[in-house]
């Protein structure tokens, strides 16, 4: 009896030992911290959440078009006298473009692609605005606009462009004659193309209000 009693304490201390040993292997199996699992898990989350948050982003971003507010301040010269009014913002019917409008002026169609912004006491003093593809071709545009200011003068002159920016690799021919000053600028900018076409008189030069509000056209989307 006492050597069976021996024999079973002996396989149960065993047994015991052999469960403590597949313990420990199954610990060490895992090859990792149970914090630091936990660690790594809300770090993975973290990062997919601020990959999410940054896709969001762009997407709003692409997808926005840019809202003008509906009126802005605006310096310019009228014959040698600096003002300063409130523009306001107007929609080209006729061309897909929105543009600041100054209240002695105002704004219409002339025909297909081709607007007027003219002075509202004389509209002998206006602006054509065309707006042109990115695909013209410049060489032909430059020659039909000398074309058409030799009917103001044999004498067309080519003039600097203004400081401004907008106007920088701009193009600008010039002619007088009969008392009237036609001016042409052809804009050619990385989103927008375009071409000027100022009519102005000796007793009323409103060059530079028109430039200035020139340089506030935006294209804009096609209306579906």
């Amino acid at each position: 009896m006492k050597n069976m009693a021996k024999l079973i304490l002996m396989l149960g201390l065993f047994a015991a030992i052999l469960t403590g040993c597949g313990t420990t292997q199954d610990d060490s199996g895992n090859g990792a911290d149970p914090e630091q699992n936990e660690e790594e898990t809300a770090s993975e989350g973290q990062e997919q959440t601020e990959e999410q948050n940054s896709e969001e982003d762009d997407s709003v971003g692409e997808g926005d078009s840019v809202i003008r507010i509906l009126e802005q301040n605006m310096a310019y010269m009228v014959e040698g006298e600096a003002k300063e009014e409130t523009a306001f913002l107007k929609h080209s019917d006729n061309q897909n473009y929105s543009i600041y409008v100054l209240p002695a002026y105002e704004l219409t169609a002339e025909e297909p692609n081709k607007d007027v912004l003219y002075l509202s006491e004389n509209d002998q003093v206006f602006m054509r605005i065309e707006l042109l593809p990115n695909d013209a071709d410049w060489n032909m545009i430059e020659e039909n606009t000398k074309a058409q200011l030799g009917a103001v003068s044999e004498n067309v002159q080519t003039s600097e462009a203004p400081s401004d920016d907008f106007y920088k690799d701009a193009t600008v021919m010039k002619a007088e004659g009969n008392g009237e000053l036609v001016s042409a600028y052809l804009v050619k900018n990385e989103d927008l193309s375009l071409k000027l076409t100022l009519f102005n008189k000796e007793e009323a030069d409103h060059e530079d209000a028109f430039l200035q509000m020139a340089k506030t056209i935006m294209k804009e989307e096609p209306q579906k």
